[in-house]
């Protein structure tokens, strides 16, 4: 049942960008740069202040056999002896622990010149090199780098005169807890290079312990349906013993499910048919699980991300450009709620719902939802008001919700009609071209500001991180025209202060990641969902959905492809949620796609699969939401434990599993709670 996040990780993005060494930057990053204790630069090697003085080994290390390789007894001795400064500990025969994501690198130099250090990580995007550190030879240095990305490492010999000699580089994806080393020395006769690099451990894999976790579910899963067919299968023989024919399936009232927010009152709505009803089941409606279960799984892997995801960078949000594991769960929620809003508003028009009932309905959910997300951003502390953030996650699907909400009501129709023509197989478009016009021309909108609108000390049309990409000239233009336009509408203080790129790019400006512009974009996205919806309602058989879902996930899927050129940087619309650019818009709707009509065929056609667990918290979403965010610091569902992912992992998904239950008991209670 959690095999969702297998595929998630295969789609995780990751960079392949690499930089050379400008000349330039030498005298620049050295005298502004260099990275010290205190001002650590996560994704690229930092400094620890490890003794840097010609180093030799001591009497009291152990001598080891004259068989072993010397380079490796040469590291063995260095390891036990080497001795800190930073925390006036001396005399400390280890290496400290070193923290998640995080490996040594020692340099070992025997020439009598200063070898320079420079690095960034390849996820920076036209990053210039970082100078790091110094080493005056002969001495030995460790320094501590990161493992979460590939790092661009060169090492640089600085003569007298001012120019750089670039005595070797590497693209090195550092392991997790690495001991990792470069010997340089003076090259040997007719040898290029003068340097050896050495991995002076085994570290294990970071991320067996997601395999592990993987199966135990997986077993859990097991135990439960052999437990289940187990109990069945007795209960009916007890049954039969007595003579009983009144046997009650334990799913009954389990299948019963509304399609639109969850919630079972009175304008949920049901879809109808299957493709040959029985005479009796033809004035039935067979509820669509779905969707529900589509919502469960979006609200569990966001709740799981939410948790930390064990610490794992692929569960995070992306940096800048890219598409992550978390970078996929808004999208869907956005997708879905399109998807409902055709039964929602199918039941208001088979209720007869006046004009006036139904504009108050959009105008009152979207009011709601604003409220409610805007109070839980203020939960943590007491609440500043001239610096909260104004905007959020519920915040920004009010919005979407309010606007294509909106221009759903203008332009949809109450009944399918014309199915006799011969263009009946499209009525699906052709009927809704005034709604298709309506959101392209939202989509316009949103273009025409990103890439014309004039940005102050910026060029027009940047959507680029800013700070140190592209060598720093755009330092405070993050996000271009979208945190522009955030910025005059918000006022900066009442944006995100931490935005991803931060720490990567080094960015000082506020950007907020559901600010309005990017609003409009999102409306795109929900209407999408809104056209897949609409397929469900119109045609009536599992062929004819399969087919229409298929192919319009390939179209957007190809089309996100183009304008990416399926590069992460270097597509003419690299996928971005920051900015949530529209071939993000594109990819995660043909995502969503996809992961609908696996679940339509599991669910609602074979029948194999109930949707359990995801269902229930998929019922009650907005509650479950609201909770997980007011009670994710409390008892039993977080706590602290040591910084190791294998228990991180079980931590949040422990928390995790606590608002399933949770959801699985309201649905037990049949509680349903939905705006």
């Amino acid at each position: 049942m959690w095999g969702t996040l297998v595929i998630l990780f295969i789609l995780s993005a990751s960079a392949e960008n690499s930089t050379d060494l400008p000349t330039e930057a030498v005298t620049i990053f050295t005298e502004t740069t260099v990275v010290t204790q205190d001002t650590r630069v996560p994704d690229t090697p930092t400094v620890d202040t490890v003794t840097t003085e010609k180093w030799t080994p001591e009497t009291t290390v152990p001598e080891l056999d004259e068989e072993d390789d010397p380079v490796m007894a040469y590291i063995e001795r260095y390891n036990a002896a080497v001795v800190y400064t930073e925390e006036d500990v001396v005399g400390v025969a280890s290496k400290r622990e070193l923290e998640l994501d995080q490996a040594w690198l020692t340099i070992n130099t025997t020439v009598n010149y200063v070898v320079e250090i420079w690095a960034q990580s390849e996820q920076c995007y036209k990053c210039d090199l970082m100078f790091i550190t110094s080493v005056q030879g002969p001495s030995v240095r460790s320094i501590v780098v990161n493992a979460t990305f590939a790092t661009d490492l060169r090492l640089v010999r600085k003569h007298p005169g001012g120019n750089p000699e670039q005595l070797c580089g590497f693209q090195m994806k550092f392991q997790e807890y690495g001991d990792y080393w470069i010997f340089i020395d003076y090259p040997a006769t007719g040898e290029e290079s003068s340097c050896k690099f050495v991995l002076a451990n085994d570290p294990s894999i970071a991320e067996l312990p997601i395999i592990y976790l993987l199966i135990g579910l997986i077993s859990l899963a097991m135990m439960y349906a052999v437990g289940k067919r187990a109990y069945s299968y007795f209960r009916r023989a007890a049954a039969h013993r007595h003579d009983s024919m009144d046997v009650t399936s334990d799913q009954d009232g389990g299948d019963a499910l509304r399609m639109s927010n969850g919630n079972m009152d009175k304008e949920g709505d049901v879809e109808e048919g299957t493709e040959k009803p029985d005479k009796e089941e033809s004035t039935k409606k067979a509820r669509l699980k779905s969707l529900d279960t589509f919502r469960g799984v979006t609200l569990v892997l966001m709740i799981f991300v939410n948790y930390g995801g064990g610490s794992y960078w692929f569960f995070e949000h992306a940096p800048w450009n890219g598409i992550y594991v978390a970078d996929l769960v808004f999208p869907w929620f956005v997708f879905i709620m399109g998807v409902s809003m055709n039964f929602s508003f199918k039941s208001m028009f088979r209720q007869e719902w006046s004009v006036a009932r139904i504009s108050w309905k959009i105008v009152w959910r979207a009011a709601q939802l604003f409220a409610i997300g805007f109070m839980l951003g203020t939960h943590y502390q007491a609440a500043d008001l001239d610096n909260v953030r104004a905007l959020g996650v519920l915040q920004r699907l009010a919005l979407t919700y309010l606007i294509s909400a909106a221009i759903h009501f203008c332009c949809s129709r109450k009944f399918d009609s014309h199915q006799d023509k011969k263009w009946a197989v499209v009525r699906d478009l052709v009927l809704y071209v005034p709604e298709w016009l309506a959101n392209l021309s939202v989509l316009a909108v949103h273009l025409g500001l990103v890439y014309a609108l004039p940005v102050p000390g910026c060029p027009t049309g940047y959507v680029g991180p800013g700070g140190l990409s592209e060598g720093g000239k755009y330092h405070n233009c993050t996000g271009g025209a979208t945190q522009y336009v955030d910025s005059i509408l918000l006022g900066k203080n009442h944006m995100y202060q931490w935005p991803t790129p931060q720490v990567l790019y080094q960015t000082s400006v506020p950007f907020d990641p559901e600010g309005f512009l990017a609003t409009l974009n999102c409306v795109f996205l929900c209407f999408l969902g809104i056209q897949c919806g609409r397929i469900i309602l119109i045609y009536q058989t599992h062929k004819e959905r399969l087919i229409r879902f298929v192919i319009w996930a390939l179209i957007l899927g190809t089309l996100g492809a183009i304008l990416t050129k399926c590069s992460q940087d270097d597509g003419w619309v690299p996928a971005n949620k920051n900015i949530w650019s529209v071939s993000y818009t594109l990819i995660t709707a043909s995502f969503g796609y996809v992961l609908l009509s696996a679940l339509y065929v599991l669910t609602d056609i074979l029948g194999i699969w109930e949707g359990q667990p995801f269902i229930y918290p998929g019922m009650n979403s907005i509650l479950i939401y609201c909770l997980h965010g007011i009670f994710h610091n409390q008892f039993p569902v977080n706590w602290e434990v040591d910084h190791e992912h294998w228990k991180l992992l079980l931590r949040c998904t422990w928390g995790t599993s606590i608002w399933v239950i949770v959801s699985y008991w309201l649905f037990h209670k049949k509680i349903f709670i939905a705006l």
